[in-house]
């Protein structure tokens, strides 16, 4: 790592982004922090990397809009053929730059993609769904076997407020060791 920062601030000046986006990418490792300064050599890298994957991928600005003669004119001369050489115009389709435009642009989003999954930014949807339905598993597993486990000391309660008062005991105390026992799966668990 070099010795040479710059903040967090100037590093969002220079990249052309929000502070938080500078911030997102130190927090995902993309660009190394020393501190709470950005390091030069990292950002730099970084700056480059992300110049590189995004050049050529942003489609044209759109064109002005064009009174209604013109634009009726263009339409008849792209269907008799253009005589400049240009490409003809064809209902429904975009012409082959900005077609290509677009395809590098999703390309580019394709590889930010998987670029996120590597570094963990992202994850599939089959992992969350599958750490969430055995989290609840696991607390109706708990919340079940209560009864079972505590209806002789229920049964010595007095009064209704008694056994209101053990139940939320005991169901608190579940859902505390529950709670723990997620913590203890090294983040497996969805909190």
């Amino acid at each position: 790592m070099s010795s040479e920062t710059i903040s967090q601030s100037e590093a969002a000046r220079r990249a052309g982004v929000s502070r938080a986006a500078i911030q997102k990418n130190l927090l995902s490792g993309r660009i190394v922090a020393n501190g709470k300064r950005v390091d030069l050599a990292s950002f730099d890298e970084w700056l480059a990397a992300r110049k590189s994957m995004q050049e050529g991928v942003q489609p044209p600005l759109q064109p002005e809009v064009q009174p209604a003669a013109p634009v009726a004119a263009a339409a008849q001369q792209a269907q008799l053929g253009s005589p400049e050489g240009k490409e003809p115009f064809i209902q429904g389709l975009l012409p082959t730059a900005v077609a290509f435009q677009v395809e590098q642009n999703a390309k580019a989003r394709l590889r930010q993609l998987e670029f996120d999954q590597k570094s963990g930014a992202v994850v599939e949807v089959s992992v969350v769904v599958a750490a969430v339905g055995k989290e609840y598993a696991g607390v109706r597993r708990k919340l079940l076997a209560l009864p079972a486990e505590h209806a002789p000391s229920i049964h010595r309660c007095k009064t209704v407020a008694d056994v209101q008062e053990r139940l939320r005991v005991l169901i608190t105390r579940a859902l505390e060791e529950l709670t723990a026992d997620g913590d203890s799966n090294s983040g497996t668990a969805v909190s």
